[in-house]
């Protein structure tokens, strides 16, 4: 499969393999905290602190208290954010402790993005071909440190889900056998098949009867039911993806969000309903919209963004009083937008009720967060209540 005729952009390459991120969760902001605080012993060079928290992964991971997919994503967690800037810092860290597995991976992942932002966010078409060696400079040398790495530790899964990606860079063709030793290394960990996945959608050059070959494969092999879900669900989402965004089907595209979260209907997953109702939406399926997101607030009473978008679609088809009702259950949860459309409906008497002082309290709490037109209609609600004192 040739990238440069498939690649339009970074943002595209990551949508492409990850069409359904989860929702942030408690456990996803902990390690976002442990991540920031890596990132500062990266850039004060306090390699002996990179050390321990490698030494804690590595003794988790041979104690069973982490699987491989879990210790993929800590030691990528080593080295982020990725930014082309930290690459100085990372190749000291190797120099300083040349046999550590976390040092070799992390250089080998800044090499890697560092090599997707020479190649920028254009496509193949409106690229350079001086992009397009930086590129290749820039993921050879990713490819180094890659497989370097995979001497310095004995289940090298996390350097052969980086490789797959690296080799779709520089169309080598090794792709696959990075997946099957990924898959020798640990037949249970599904993340090298979700990154296998991820670049061979037809958007890459790839096919679905390939997916669905290793998918038959892996239902045979040792893989738990839950990460055998996840596989089948994201298939599902790419084939969703392609409907929505190579065949202009959003009806088609709306169904398969929808089967893949009925695949796996977990919380960390909404954004896969999400996503059948803006299909939906776009279709001008509106009922079918709505349906969705009245879903959405049934399994999962706290979500906002349910509510307003269920509002927005009432207040279209000029259901008032139930987009009144939706707006102020997403402004309770916090949305600054549902907080400044309820501001208006009472302002105007949308949603039969007028009522400025509850106006303005809503309005309040929009324009605290930050919410440009909430100010101003609480500049112009200022005057209506002037006039309304002149008026007693």
């Amino acid at each position: 499969m040739n990238p440069y005729r498939f690649l339009a952009s970074c943002a595209t390459a990551l949508a492409v393999f990850m069409p359904a991120l989860a929702l942030a969760a408690p456990e996803a902001i902990t390690a976002e905290k442990s991540e920031m605080r890596y990132v500062v012993m990266l850039g004060s060079h306090d390699f002996a602190g990179l050390a321990a928290a490698e030494k804690t992964i590595m003794a988790d991971y041979r104690e069973g208290r982490i699987d491989t997919d879990e210790l993929t994503s800590q030691l990528i967690g080593l080295v982020r954010p990725l930014s082309a800037s930290y690459i100085p810092d990372a190749e000291a860290w190797v120099k300083a402790q040349p046999k550590s597995y976390a040092a070799r991976l992390g250089l080998g992942r800044l090499y890697l993005h560092a090599a997707l932002e020479a190649r920028g966010k254009k496509f193949a078409s409106q690229t350079s071909e001086e992009q397009f060696d930086k590129m290749r400079e820039l993921a050879q040398k990713s490819l180094k440190n890659l497989r370097d790495s995979l001497a310095f530790f004995e289940k090298p899964y996390p350097s052969y889900v980086n490789l797959i990606e690296v080799d779709t860079l520089l169309s080598q063709g090794q792709a696959r056998y990075y997946l099957d030793q990924a898959v020798k290394t640990d037949p249970a960990a599904n993340t090298a098949y979700r990154r296998y996945f991820g670049y061979s959608t037809p958007r890459w050059g790839g096919s679905y009867d390939e997916m669905e070959s290793l998918l038959a494969e892996a239902r045979q092999g040792q893989m738990p039911p839950q990460k055998l879900a996840e596989l089948e669900a994201l298939v599902l989402g790419l084939k969703a993806d392609d409907e929505r965004d190579l065949r202009r089907n959003p009806v088609g595209a709306a169904a398969l969000y929808l089967q893949a979260y009925e695949r796996l209907p977990e919380k960390k997953f909404v954004t896969r309903l999400y996503l059948a109702a803006s299909e939906f939406k776009k279709a001008k399926e509106t009922d079918r919209a709505i349906e969705v997101y009245t879903r959405i607030i049934k399994a999962y009473p706290d979500e906002s963004k349910a509510y307003f978008e269920r509002g927005y679609l009432y207040d279209q088809t000029q259901d008032y009083e139930r987009a009144l009702k939706d707006f102020i259950a997403s402004a309770k949860l916090g949305s600054s937008s549902a907080q400044n459309n309820v501001g208006y409906y009472y302002m105007t008497g949308r949603g039969g009720v007028k009522d400025l002082k509850l106006a303005k309290h809503y309005l309040a709490q929009s324009a605290a967060q930050g919410f440009e037109h909430a100010r101003e209609k609480l500049k112009v609600l200022e005057e209506m209540v002037a006039k309304e004192a002149k008026k007693q």
